[in-house]
């Protein structure tokens, strides 16, 4: 079974929704438990692109993809980012993402964290992909545009 959504919209919060509602009917003939993480993980990745992403030349809005194919399920959404600081943030995640025999961990300390100090908001999403939604993630970020790409392995 294949499926492919692709859009393009302007960083604004009802697209959260829209994503969530299109993620669900593209995916309708795979099971709930991955269409739900797969509902997931979009939705983590485009509130990131709405809450840390700019126009710019190279990304004057935000481009999503969903791409399902016997084997395996890919989410990209691209963004614009001038924020180095912001940008270094999240390859930083994504490589401790990467490297982690443990998602479950890190998640966990996140939450912990969160909890002990009730300043803090956030950052937790990426752990949530990887370790709810099962997904594998890569960042790229070249002239001022940020691809973030959730990859999770799908039974055939």
């Amino acid at each position: 079974m294949e499926a492919r959504l692709q859009l393009s919209f302007q960083p604004m919060w009802p697209n959260v929704r829209k994503i969530r509602q299109e993620v669900t009917t593209a995916l309708d003939g795979y099971s709930r438990e991955l269409r739900s993480a797969a509902v997931m993980t979009a939705a983590e990745l485009v509130e990131n692109a709405i809450k840390y992403g700019e126009s710019v030349p190279g990304a004057e809005s935000v481009s999503f993809l969903l791409e399902a194919n016997p084997g395996q399920l890919r989410i990209r959404v691209v963004n614009g980012a001038t924020n180095a600081a912001g940008v270094a943030e999240l390859v930083r995640r994504v490589d401790e993402l990467t490297r982690a025999a443990d998602k479950q961990a890190l998640y966990l300390t996140r939450l912990h964290e969160l909890l002990a100090d009730g300043d803090q908001s956030g950052k937790l999403g990426l752990y949530r992909i990887g370790f709810e939604g099962a997904f594998d993630l890569e960042c790229d970020y070249r002239d001022s545009v940020v691809t973030v790409t959730a990859t999770r392995n799908v039974d055939v």
